[in-house]
């Protein structure tokens, strides 16, 4: 089965981390009443159940998640859950199919096994966005929060970066750290790191404000995304000197800095 079908999720997020457009919709768990009872009208996801393109944010904040006893998991607890390895985010639906609650039970041996063989292989690529790989970029152009334009094809000679990422993801919220740390080991260098948002301009300014993030950043990026087929994210992309896609990796990895830096380097000594 592809990694997208709804009983597959939890490969990307529990291994890599990633926040893949899956096919199907969910629906928040009431709030209130006995914990017996959080879940009641709602019915597990099955295949087929959320139209493709449809965003899924496990986010705590925004959707609760609860525990396999039914606890609600805080946003704070959230983070330890997702990257023990051990559990498996099973999304919950309304009658209308929208997602309202993720409840993260325990994976079984069969699960654990195929989450240990796909954490050894560290950040994945989907295999459509792997297509990309030695493709020609098409021309975009976007505008930064203060509406300044950029073009692509004005890129031409340089090594270009990109991430694909939304404020939603805690992925993608966790490696900036170590992105901004990839800017200043190619800061001399003729590597220029963009990082596509899908959030519109007023959030992303916000977020800005809070958090340190030395790309140059870009908001209302769905389009852009669409073009590249992105699918899962964080995703990044390293494109050639002359526009040529190089490389390509979806979620995150204890050494997704140093691949990423090796990649980078690659590139612009070949």
């Amino acid at each position: 089965m592809k990694l997208r079908k709804v009983n597959f999720v939890w490969k990307a997020y529990l291994l890599f981390g990633v926040f893949y457009l899956l096919n199907s919709t969910m629906l928040i768990a009431q709030q209130g009443g006995n914990q017996t009872n959080q879940l009641e009208g709602l019915v597990i996801a099955a295949p087929g159940d959320i139209p493709p393109g449809t965003p899924i944010m496990l986010d705590p904040n925004k959707t609760p998640c609860f525990n396999d006893s039914l606890r609600r998991i805080t946003a704070e607890e959230f983070p330890k859950y997702m990257m023990s390895n051990q559990y498996v985010p099973q999304p919950y639906l309304d009658a209308q199919k929208n997602i309202k609650a993720f409840v993260l039970r325990k994976a079984t041996s069969e699960e654990l096994q195929m989450m240990a063989r796909f954490q050894e292989q560290g950040p994945g690529v989907d295999s459509e966005v792997s297509a990309l790989i030695g493709q020609k970029v098409k021309d975009f152009e976007l505008k930064d929060i203060k509406g300044n334009a950029l073009k692509f094809s004005d890129l031409e000679g340089k090594v270009v970066v990109i991430n694909f990422w939304f404020i939603e993801c805690k992925p993608c919220v966790m490696e900036i750290p170590e992105l901004n740390m990839l800017v200043n080991e190619f800061q001399n260098q003729d590597v220029l790191f963009l990082a596509i948002a899908l959030n519109g301009k007023n959030e992303v300014k916000g977020f800005l404000k809070e958090h340190k993030f030395t790309y140059l950043v870009f908001p209302d990026g769905p389009a852009v995304a669409e073009v590249f087929g992105i699918k899962g994210y964080p995703t990044n992309v390293i494109i050639d000197q002359k526009g040529i896609v190089q490389y390509v990796s979806t979620g995150i990895g204890p050494d997704n800095q140093f691949i990423l830096k090796k990649e980078i380097s690659k590139v612009l000594n070949h």
